[in-house]
C-alpha cells in the first residue's frame, strides 16, 4: 500500500508545470518557523540519500537536491508529503542507484528507497517533525 502511494507521489510530481506547488503541510508562512515534515513521509530530518541522493532528506524550496544530478526532484517543492531528493520518469532500477527501486506502474515512474517500499503504511509518528528532527510532542513536552 506504501508504495502504491509513493508511486502516486511520484507520477503527481512528474506532471504539471515547473513551479513548484505549495507543500501539503501546515508550515506557516513565517520564514522564521522550521517547517514540519508529513508524520507520513518515510524519510525523516537528517536521512541521507544513496549514491545518487535518491531517498534524502529535503524541504519545501530548500534546494538540498541540487547537489544530486541522479535526483534532482525534491517532492516537498511538488507539494507532497513524502519529502525526499528522488528522479522521475526512471527506466530501472540502475537509474536509482544502491537501495533504490526503479517503481513503476501505469502512471508513471520513479526512483524510490527500498526502505520506503518495505515500511508498513502506518510507519510515520504520530506526531509531524519539524526539519530539525524535533517532533511536535518534543516542542511541547508530552
Amino acid at each position: 500500500m506504501r508504495a502504491l502511494a509513493l508511486l502516486t507521489l511520484l507520477a503527481l510530481a512528474g506532471c504539471g508545470s515547473d513551479e513548484p506547488a505549495a507543500s501539503t503541510t501546515d508550515a506557516s508562512t513565517d520564514s522564521s518557523e522550521t517547517p514540519k515534515v508529513p508524520a507520513t513521509s518515510c524519510v525523516r530530518p537528517g536521512d541521507k540519500g544513496n549514491d545518487k541522493g535518491v531517498g534524502e532528506a529535503c524541504t519545501p524550496l530548500g534546494k538540498e537536491c541540487a547537489k544530486f544530478p541522479g535526483a534532482p526532484v525534491c517532492l516537498a517543492d511538488v507539494g507532497q508529503d513524502q519529502w525526499m531528493c528522488t528522479k522521475i520518469n526512471c527506466a530501472n532500477d540502475t537509474e536509482c542507484g544502491v537501495g533504490a527501486t526503479c517503481y513503476k506502474d501505469a502512471k508513471g515512474s520513479g526512483c524510490v528507497p527500498n526502505r520506503c517500499l518495505d515500511a508498513p503504511a502506518d510507519a510515520g509518528s504520530d506526531a509531524a517533525m519539524d526539519a530539525s528532527g524535533e517532533t511536535s510532542a518534543d516542542a511541547t513536552g508530552d
